[in-house]
C-alpha cells in the first residue's frame, strides 16, 4: 500500500532550521554529498597518499586550502603542533585511507592524540567521518575561536557536519577539532576520513528540497 506524506508550511520551516547548524548521520553525509555536487567545495579521502604519510603542520598537502596538526597530547594537555599521519592500520577497512594524531616519528598511530584542521578561508560549511567509538568528540570553530557546535560520536563510525545559517561569517568555521574522551584512563580520539568543506552555504529552498527528499527515502523504506 502506498502512503503519501503532507508537508506543511510550517514543516518546511522546521526542516530547513534542522539542516543548518550541526548534523549528523547518514542524512548528514547524504545532504553534503549532494551539497558538494550542487555548490563545489573540497572533498578529500586521504586515498591520494599512501599509508605512514606525515602531513606536516602548516603544509597544505591536498592543496586544498586545509591544514592539519597535531595539538592534544595523550594526557590530553596542549602541545605541538606536531604532524598528522595519513593511517591504513586502522580496524575499519572498509573506510582504506584514514587520518589520526602522531605526536612522534615511530609512534604507533593509536588513536589517543587529539588533532585539527585549520582552513585557509573560512568556510560556510564543513564535515568529516569520525572512526572509532563513542568517545570521539567533534567540535567546529569559527575565527574568534569560539566554539559553534560540537558532538560526541553515538556509534563508532559517524559522519559529522556543520553548515552556517547566514551570510555572517562569526558563524563560519576556520577549524575543526578532533578530540576524544578519556574512557578507563584511555584517551578515545580515533580516526578520520571523507572531510568535506566549502565557502557557499546553501539557500533556505535548497535545504527544504534536501529535506523533503530525506522524508521521501524514509517514507519509501518504510
Amino acid at each position: 500500500m502506498n502512503t503519501h506524506t503532507i508537508i506543511t508550511a510550517s514543516a518546511l520551516t522546521i526542516a530547513a532550521a534542522a539542516q543548518a547548524g550541526l548534523t549528523t548521520g547518514m542524512d548528514a553525509e547524504t545532504e553534503f554529498q549532494q551539497l558538494h555536487m550542487d555548490l563545489g567545495g573540497n572533498y578529500i579521502d586521504f586515498e591520494s597518499v599512501s599509508g605512514g604519510t606525515n602531513l606536516l603542520p602548516g603544509s597544505d598537502p591536498f592543496g586544498a586550502g586545509a591544514r592539519f596538526a597535531s595539538v592534544i597530547q595523550t594526557n590530553g594537555t596542549p602541545f605541538g603542533p606536531e604532524h598528522v599521519e595519513v593511517s591504513n592500520r586502522h580496524r575499519f577497512a572498509e573506510f582504506g585511507n584514514t587520518i589520526v594524531g602522531s605526536p612522534c616519528g615511530g609512534c604507533t598511530d593509536d588513536g589517543r592524540v587529539g588533532y585539527q584542521i585549520e582552513f585557509d578561508e573560512l568556510q560556510g560549511r564543513a564535515a568529516i567521518r569520525r572512526v572509532w567509538n563513542t568517545g570521539a568528540l567533534t567540535s567546529f570553530y569559527n575565527a574568534a575561536g569560539e566554539l559553534l557546535a560540537t558532538h560526541q560520536n553515538t556509534t563508532s563510525a559517524e559522519f559529522v557536519g556543520y553548515i552556517a545559517d547566514s551570510e555572517d561569517q562569526s558563524t563560519w568555521v576556520a577549524r575543526i577539532l578532533i578530540d576524544g574522551l578519556s574512557i578507563d584512563g584511555t584517551r578515545q580520539v580515533g580516526y578520520s576520513d571523507d572531510l568535506y568543506f566549502g565557502t557557499q552555504i546553501p539557500s533556505p529552498s535548497t535545504l527544504s528540497a534536501l529535506m523533503l527528499a530525506g522524508f521521501a527515502t524514509k517514507r519509501r523504506r518504510k
